[in-house]
């Protein structure tokens, strides 16, 4: 029994085809050269993901054959490696032991001394490769205007890289081959592929706006583009050419040609679609040479166009400089960053008005943007023990800088909103106009987990390390076998989210993320409800029927790249004040990671969804 050539298994025993004298398996690709992507180049193989389709199989019987497609072994080892671990003695295996897996794993490879350094980049190294495959990655995937998500990922990948860089030092010299090929390369040359895309497209976003730091972005860029092969030749160099070759696949293209080819591999790496700005060319005199990003607006790429007829002179209102709402239950800051989009060398001094509020602080409040320094990141920061209760306002803050052809003035302003919630709540207040949820941390659910045995209550329990979405892994029906023999027993499982709004709204619309999986039976095809308050249950198919029999379904090719399905539910109406949404499925092989609520159009576009919302509670 196939996967869908991605990781999903496509079907699994169901009824008397488990009594077949032949018994039943897998075939399970590690790699893959086909649609809608091919990746062959590196290990893209998350070990959680690849425990959960496991472990099902097994659950279903298809145990008798497991045959692994794993292209070259080389790249594959880690992942390969673990599945013949879980071949040869599966009641050894489950999701909180990964840790202690690649702890031992790295021990054996490297000595006990490294060892629970090395485990903790795997660790880091597997999460990050689940969000998304290697070769799926383009310039415009992670959002380079919303919730810093370009810019959080390249900081995770760049922190991992120079902690394996560090590590490789420290390691035994009869080691280093092993960890260059097993641990440092994977790692870094990772880095440096989401160094090179994300940065074209911070170098893009850059440039529209006119910033001069699109240059120096483009250089960065094209010196990772050149690093990357510098990886690849080390290899080759590693035990005098031992592996030479090996990791020589191109794998660099940073745009999506939209063809029918578009699947293959590259045939040679190539660095496309970087951009300048003219350096000694000054901005139009109406909108000066001192830019603002405010973080999440897109005021400077506005200013990018700009008609001294037709728009606005400063200070800007038609597309100001504002930072998203600032609340309690909010991130702690906001940013900003200043910016030079005029004549290189011309330093610009800038300076901050007076703050009409004492509780709000926004540093540095002054500065030089000179060659050597084109952008300062400013911080907004809020004492919310001083704000006054219910303070629903915008605090406007001017901002000057010489030298300019005309007097240089605009306004950062700051939404901010003090409303709490009663001190006997405990739950998820909305901030910004959304609330985003982690699977695991519900606060009510029909039994509890930890007080059930292995035949009595079937009920959500949290399942670590296995979220695309989410630092706090997904949750699941479980006992597996129970939770498949009783359908009622399924749907009455439930957890529940408390959360609460400021205001009435006309509608809540949920974004469901669940891990990716395929219905394996068409006897128990995977359902959900997502209910609030006490609405009935209203179970939904989490994929759509194929077209043909055996295929995959419709929702397929838009999502399996994304590594989760991602279903939209209108919640209706609701008043302010405290609210509960109640999530139940029908199969143990529905795994949900996060829910995110529209509360009044706050959510804005990004790839991994907006990050999670504080947790209200006063125990």
């Amino acid at each position: 029994m196939p996967d869908d050539n991605h990781g999903q298994i496509l079907r699994l025993p169901t009824g008397n085809e488990t009594a077949r004298e032949g018994g039943a398996g897998i075939y399970f690709h590690f790699e893959y050269f086909g649609r809608p992507r091919s990746y062959k180049w590196s290990n893209t193989n998350s070990l959680p993901k690849v425990l959960k389709e496991l472990l099902q199989a097994y659950w279903r019987d298809a145990n008798r054959v497991w045959v692994l497609n794993i292209g070259d072994i080389k790249p594959l080892e880690q992942p390969f490696g673990f599945a013949m671990d879980l071949a040869w003695d599966v009641s050894k295996f489950d999701f909180d032991m990964i840790p202690e897996y690649l702890r031992l794993y790295s021990e054996r490879e490297f000595g006990s001394e490294h060892a629970d350094d090395v485990a903790a980049l795997l660790m880091e190294f597997n999460y990050l490769i689940g969000m998304r495959r290697f070769e799926m990655v383009q310039p415009d995937t992670y959002s380079v205007l919303n919730y810093h998500e370009a810019e959080r990922i390249l900081a995770r990948w760049n922190l991992l890289a120079n902690q394996t860089k560090t590590l490789f030092e420290q390691i035994p010299e009869d080691y280093k081959a092993a960890y260059y090929e097993l641990v440092f390369y994977p790692v870094v040359s990772g880095a440096t592929y989401y160094a090179v895309n994300i940065g074209t497209g911070l170098n893009y976003r850059h440039a529209m706006e006119r910033r001069n730091s699109a240059n120096a972005l483009a250089h960065q860029v094209l010196a990772d583009f050149d690093y990357d092969y510098d990886l690849v030749e080390d290899f080759d160099a590693l035990l005098d050419g031992k592996w030479r070759n090996i990791m020589s696949q191109a794998k660099l293209e940073t745009f999506d040609t939209g063809k029918a080819k578009n699947w293959m591999n590259p045939s040679r790496d190539i660095l496309s679609n970087l951009s300048f700005v003219q350096l000694r060319q000054n901005m139009q005199f109406s909108v000066g040479n001192l830019g603002i990003y405010a973080e999440g607006s897109n005021s400077p790429l506005d200013q990018g166009r700009w008609a001294e007829s037709i728009d606005p002179s400063m200070p800007f209102t038609k597309s100001p400089a504002q930072v998203p709402e600032m609340s309690p239950y909010g991130p702690p800051r906001r940013t900003i960053d200043l910016f030079m989009r005029g004549d290189y060398r011309v330093p610009i001094d800038w300076q901050l008005g007076d703050i009409p509020v004492d509780w709000l602080s926004i540093a540095p409040s002054s500065g030089r943007l000179n060659v050597t320094a084109e952008e300062q990141r400013l911080e907004v920061t809020i004492d919310w023990t001083q704000v006054p209760e219910g303070y629903n306002d915008t605090v406007e803050v001017g901002i000057t800088s010489t030298p300019s052809f005309y007097p240089y003035y605009d306004i950062i302003r700051i939404p901010v909103q003090n409303r709490k919630v009663p001190t006997n709540f405990r739950g998820f207040p909305e901030t910004a106009g959304y609330i985003s949820i982690e699977s695991p941390h519900f606060q009510q659910s029909s039994s509890s987990p930890n007080n059930r045995t292995a035949s009595e209550t079937v009920a959500f329990v949290h399942v670590p390390y296995l979220g695309t979405r989410t630092e706090s892994g997904s949750v699941a029906l479980r006992p597996f076998h129970a939770a498949r023999a009783s359908l009622l027993d399924s749907k009455s499982a439930y957890v529940e989210y408390d959360i609460y709004l400021f205001k009435d709204t006309p509608a809540i619309n949920a974004t469901i993320y669940i891990n990716a999986g395929l219905d394996t039976d068409p006897n128990l095809l995977m359902e959900f409800s997502l209910s609030l308050d006490d609405a009935p249950q209203n179970f939904t198919r989490v994929l759509g029927d194929p077209k043909d029999a055996g295929d995959v379904p419709p929702e397929w090719t838009d999502n399996v790249m994304n590594q989760v399905w991602t279903k939209k539910v209108s919640l209706g109406e609701a008043k302010e004040g405290a609210h509960t949404l109640r999530w139940s499925v029908n199969s143990p092989e529905v795994y949900l990671e996060k829910l995110v609520l529209d509360t009044r159009g706050g959510v804005k576009n990004s790839y991994l969804g907006p990050p999670e919302s504080n947790l209200a509670r006063f125990d």
